[in-house]
C-alpha cells in the first residue's frame, strides 16, 4: 500500500472564517484581550482616561486615545508601560514583534 500524501487545503482559512462558530470564538477571545489590556493599564492609572478608550471592534481591540503611543512605547517624559504588550501576553497570545518595519 502506498503512502498518503498530505495535500494542504488552499481554502481552508475562507472556510473557517466563514463557519458561525469563528465569528463567536473571536468576539471571545477579543472580549478577553481587551479586558487583559485594560487590567494591564490599571497600574499607571491616573484618569482612567487610556483605560475607558481600550475597545473591541469587529476581530480587533484597540485604543482611541491619541496618545496611545507614548503610554506604549514610552516617550522622553515617560516610560514605556507598554499595556497592549502586557495585555496581550497575559491573555496567552504569543507576541512576535519585528524591530523594524518593512519598507
Amino acid at each position: 500500500m502506498a503512502p498518503v500524501r498530505y495535500v494542504p487545503n488552499p481554502l481552508f482559512e475562507e472556510e473557517v472564517r466563514e463557519q458561525p462558530q469563528h465569528e463567536k470564538g473571536m468576539r471571545t477571545i477579543t472580549k478577553g484581550v481587551a479586558k487583559a489590556v485594560r487590567t494591564a493599564a490599571r497600574p499607571f492609572r491616573n484618569t482612567g482616561y487610556y483605560e475607558r478608550r481600550v475597545r473591541v471592534k469587529a476581530q480587533s481591540v484597540v485604543a482611541s486615545d491619541f496618545a496611545w503611543h507614548w503610554v506604549e512605547f514610552g516617550s522622553v517624559h515617560n516610560p514605556p508601560y507598554a499595556p497592549f504588550r502586557r495585555g496581550l501576553r497575559a491573555a496567552g497570545i504569543r507576541l512576535v514583534m519585528d524591530p523594524k518595519p518593512p519598507r
